[in-house]
């Protein structure tokens, strides 16, 4: 069974909808899969097939979405590259992840070009518009390729996707995440969201979260409405003319969607689940959101090993007796997924009551199958039939799961641990400040000093002094920020996460640390 058959029930169920929207041009289903049959028989044809990985290099857009059907129905294995990224950083993880074929868009052949011959593996490229540089385009290498060709056979357990991880807290790693575990996300997502016709507004990469968001999407025959770069504006004006039902933008892009001076005056009607996720949330920004969005907001929570839908904060979990719910519960991220077990532990690995934070550890067919060539840090990972995901958490009575913090971020300072997350929710909920990131920096008295870096509103004005006095009497004077730094824009993942590792580096770098 291959995740390629989303594609065909997709096909099967979309009674006329387009497959997917770029720039008001739509794509057919019966495109896209005839397309997606014809890549398959052509990477077969050509020699490859399962136990080998296929990357795709582009920007959102409906050839490249579909290239990653042809490769899964070639029976291979689907790594996503992340189109924003430095060459550096694009070279090292095809290497990593051993690629032998790459499909690019036509934007990204001068990286192509120049990545190429540090790639050992690669025996194939293939432009997916206008060939370059000597490789075919998707034309010519599809040409005379039959799309009833008979397809590998594939098993549950065959690797789909190649995810990476460790980019912003160490050495990268291939993530190995089986048709299984695709399969687990579809059924665990369409038990919670039920819209008959979804269309889905892909804003973000579809090499990220929105990728995986998009695989439901499809198999239901529902719509892709992609954008191939940030647009906050045409992002509303898309949901209002495409009448968008679900989309995902990570915390710190809903934050600036709820600073445009225009949002009061559009119709986002056609809502009904706007995801948020990948970073917490600031309680009092979600609270502006619920206001301004309605009863639609919902977050999921995941890691690439154990990917999406760990957990998951439906609507109405936003309200309690029909009322906005308290801060204790809009600092959730969800209950539990079906079929997913969540266990807290201390370091000793004994379980920890409700209300007590410790490691998140789950038991989920959701789970990677391990990493690429690394058995050293899968045994490290995964423990009993658990993903240890190195996320400190705990679960409240009502069974709704709270993440407190990364472990690996802790700061200790002068002998108490404080979370960065925790000084961050205060923080942001200063009216002058539209994001933040909390590190720890070496310092002579404190070990460790809460060092805050804030990112203000727009036209807006805040000293370290006034941030500090915000602080104090909402978090004592332990994790206070010793600290506070102004920067006109801080350092993000492709997604729109803040890195703290980056800028930590930054303020090492600087100086800044005492």
């Amino acid at each position: 069974m291959s995740v390629f058959t989303l594609l065909e029930r997709g096909a099967q169920r979309c009674d006329g909808r387009p497959f997917a929207v770029l720039d008001g041009v739509e794509t057919s289903y019966a495109a896209a899969l005839d397309t997606a049959r014809r890549i398959a028989s052509a990477l077969n044809r050509a020699g490859f097939g399962p136990g080998d990985h296929a990357a795709v290099l582009s920007p959102n857009a409906p050839v490249a979405f579909t290239a990653s059907f042809g490769i899964l129905g070639a029976g291979m294995a689907y790594v996503p590259a992340n189109p924003h990224g430095s060459a550096e950083a694009v070279t090292a993880a095809l290497r990593l992840l051993d690629v032998r074929v790459l499909f690019y868009h036509p934007t990204l052949a001068p990286m192509v070009a120049e990545i190429r011959g540090q790639l050992p593996a690669l025996r194939l490229a293939v432009a997916l518009e206008g060939g370059s540089d000597g490789d075919p385009d998707l034309a010519t290498f599809t040409a005379g390729a039959d799309p009833a060709a008979p397809r590998p056979a594939t098993s549950l357990t065959d690797t789909a996707f190649v995810g990476q991880t460790g980019g912003t807290t160490g050495e990268p790693k291939g993530v190995l995440i089986s048709q299984r575990a695709v399969f687990a996300f579809v059924e665990k997502y369409l038990a919670e969201v039920t819209t008959p016709a979804p269309v889905l507004l892909a804003a973000t990469p579809l090499t990220h979260a929105a990728g995986m968001l998009a695989m439901p999407i499809v198999a239901q025959g529902g719509t892709i409405v992609m954008m191939a770069r940030p647009d906050l504006p045409k992002f509303l004006d898309l949901i209002e003319a495409r009448r968008v039902t679900t989309t995902f933008l990570p915390p710190t892009v809903i934050y600036r969607l709820l600073d445009l001076p225009d949002l009061e005056s559009r119709d986002l009607s056609s809502l009904q689940h706007f995801i948020y996720g990948a970073a917490p949330m600031s309680v009092a920004r979600l609270k502006q959101a619920l206001q301004r969005f309605g009863p639609v907001m919902a977050q999921c929570y995941g890691q690439t090993e154990c990917h999406s839908f760990v957990t998951f904060m439906r609507p109405q979990d936003h309200f309690v007796d029909g009322a906005l719910a308290g801060d204790d519960r809009l600092s959730a991220c969800g209950r539990p997924s079906l079929g997913t077990r969540i266990l807290i532990r201390d370091e000793a690995g004994d379980l920890l009551p409700a209300g007590v934070p410790g490691e998140i550890c789950v038991q989920s067919d959701l789970i990677m199958s391990g990493y690429y060539r690394n058995e050293a840090a899968t045994a490290e990972v995964v423990r009993d039939g658990f993903v240890h995901t190195g996320d400190i958490g705990f679960l409240d009575p009502d069974g709704f799961l709270h993440i407190v913090d990364r472990k690996k971020d802790l700061i200790i300072t002068g002998g108490f641990n404080v979370y960065p997350g925790e000084v961050e929710q205060v923080i942001a909920a200063h009216p002058s400040v539209a994001d933040c990131g909390v590190v720890g920096l070496p310092d002579a008295d404190w070990g460790e000093a809460v060092t805050a870096v804030v990112e203000l509103v727009p036209g807006a004005t805040l000293t370290e002094a006034e941030l500090v006095a915000f602080c104090r009497p909402r978090l004592g004077g332990v994790k206070t920020p010793k600290r506070v730094h102004i920067w006109a824009e801080l350092p993000r993942s492709p997604v729109g996460k803040v890195v703290r590792k980056d800028i930590r580096r930054r303020l090492l770098d600087s100086g800044s640390a005492g």
